[in-house]
């Protein structure tokens, strides 16, 4: 027996999988389901690409990791707990 599966896909992203798998000869629904079984067999997920930040939040931390090697807007350590909480609330 067969069931639908209705997921939400950015519409460019499914236009470049639906190429791909024409260019491979083989259709969409047959990628998904090949994955769907080998993730049900493996009983893991791999992905294997790293997302990637948009350009606000790559900028703010490139500019959070450029004030970390300049020690700017650093805190502590702490040598307790208390010490740290009080830090936080000041």
């Amino acid at each position: 027996m067969q069931t639908m599966l209705s997921i939400k896909i950015d519409k460019g992203l499914k236009q470049e999988a639906q190429k791909l798998a024409h260019t491979l000869g083989v259709s969409l629904n047959a990628v998904i389901n090949q994955n769907i079984k080998e993730f049900v067999g493996a009983q893991t997920v791999t992905f294997s690409s790293h997302p990637m930040p948009n350009k606000k939040t790559a900028s703010l931390l490139s500019k959070l990791s450029s004030d970390a090697k300049r020690g700017k807007d650093m805190v502590g350590p702490f040598s307790s707990a208390k010490e740290m909480i009080k830090s936080l609330n000041a």
